[in-house]
């Protein structure tokens, strides 16, 4: 195999240095085993578009990967049709743009990788047709299921009509999570499937240097979006306290104005619940190093790096049984509970506190580094692409 390119509809630029990190870390992965190009296209919304049709480059890599990021104008038209007709053709024009420099450098791939089925999926089916190239996708978005607040299903027809496209020339499909590889498999087309869940870059997360905290501590670390609903974790963990338990919340993330009104009324959590703010993926690792149990209690997700993060530091998770949370967290790691249940989350929480003997903590995070480590979850990718290309006979995972 000489090469592999990836086509990213998701990745960490200029714009928003956290979209898509989770793909960089898997790019990574995959990087430590084959050569790899990837490219990310997406518009410039600097005021002046100065650095339109630009590289960035989000940080050097110690991997054998070349991350091409463009970016394009937006378009001034004041009608939607022609704005949207720009942007494809823009988009389209800066991958072609990185595509004549690789066939110039002869690293046209064997295969290619696309993250996110759209709008990456599009210059995969371009290069299949033109190149006969083949294709796998990695999907991560819920947008597949209809209780998502960004569902296919209230998308443009040409929109779902290319999805469908997308995953009915693909060779083969890698969800992170057999519950939206099955949710793909029954709604949109059927693709030969193997579930390759997320990455997590276990030199950073793991039982090393943790520290037991003189209060039992919570750590929840999001987006603090209202899908992820903070809110209901910081109700629950007042009921908490007001039971009598001891214990500490920290919640880390970009926290808006509304939830920070939320807490200043919260007078009894003065000196239990925390606020770090938005810090990166490092300082992640060392939050969860210094805590006792980690809590999400989202509305819908597909699989949270966050929780595959935190089982690698040992910590049990009580989560909500959103997307396929379930395949990764179940008796011996943690709690599961129902979306919005606050009263199912208060006693998690109370049964985390007086059950915490029973969590073995190296077991948990020895299982977890071995499932989500770079190194497992590369040679996957690589296997994958080998089976394609060697046209093995593959089957749909049920």
């Amino acid at each position: 195999m000489k090469g592999v390119l990836w086509l990213a509809s998701w990745y960490p630029n200029k714009t928003d240095h956290f979209t898509g990190d989770f793909i960089q870390r898997q790019a990574r992965a995959t990087a430590r085993f084959v050569p790899l190009n990837l490219i990310f296209a997406t518009k410039d919304l600097s005021p002046d578009q100065a650095e339109a049709n630009n590289y960035w480059i989000p940080e050097a890599t110690d991997s054998d990967i070349h991350e091409y990021i463009r970016y394009y104008p937006v378009s001034r038209s004041p009608f939607a049709f022609f704005f949207k007709l720009h942007s494809v053709w823009q988009y389209f024009k800066q991958h072609l743009i990185i595509l004549k420099e690789l066939e110039k450098k002869r690293e046209m791939p064997d295969i290619v990788h696309v993250q996110v089925a759209m709008k990456a999926g599009l210059i995969a089916l371009y290069l299949r047709k033109r190149y006969k190239i083949p294709f796998v996708i990695t999907e991560h978005w819920w947008g597949y299921f209809d209780e998502s607040t960004d569902a296919l299903k209230n998308k443009g027809m040409v929109f779902r009509y290319l999805t469908k496209k997308i995953f009915q020339h693909a060779s083969f499909f890698l969800p992170v999570t057999h519950n939206l590889g099955n949710r793909v498999n029954q709604t949109i087309s059927r693709v030969p499937t193997m579930v390759i869940p997320n990455v997590v870059d276990t030199s950073k997360f793991n039982t090393t240097d943790c520290k037991d905290p003189e209060r039992f501590r919570f750590i929840h670390v999001s987006s603090l979006l209202n899908l992820k609903n903070p809110e209901g974790i910081i109700r629950s963990f007042e009921k908490l306290i007001e039971s009598g338990f001891d214990a500490d919340l920290v919640i880390v993330g970009p926290a808006p104005a509304g939830l920070q009104q939320m807490i200043a009324k919260k007078s009894k959590l003065r000196d239990r619940l925390f606020f770090t703010g938005e810090v990166n993926y490092e300082t992640v690792a060392t939050q969860l190093k210094k805590a006792s149990a980690f809590v999400l209690f989202s509305w819908i997700e597909s699989l949270p790096c966050v929780i595959l993060e935190a089982l690698c530091c040992g910590l049990p998770v009580i989560s909500s049984r959103a997307g396929g949370i379930a395949e990764a967290v179940g008796a011996e790691n943690g709690i599961l509970i129902d979306a919005g249940n606050e009263g199912q989350l208060l006693d998690a929480m109370k049964k985390i506190i007086t059950g915490y003997s029973r969590y073995d903590k190296e077991s948990i995070s020895l299982q977890a580094r071995q499932l989500y480590s770079y190194d497992t979850v590369g040679k996957q990718y690589v296997q994958v692409y080998q089976k394609v290309l060697n046209k093995e006979s593959v089957s749909v995972q049920r």
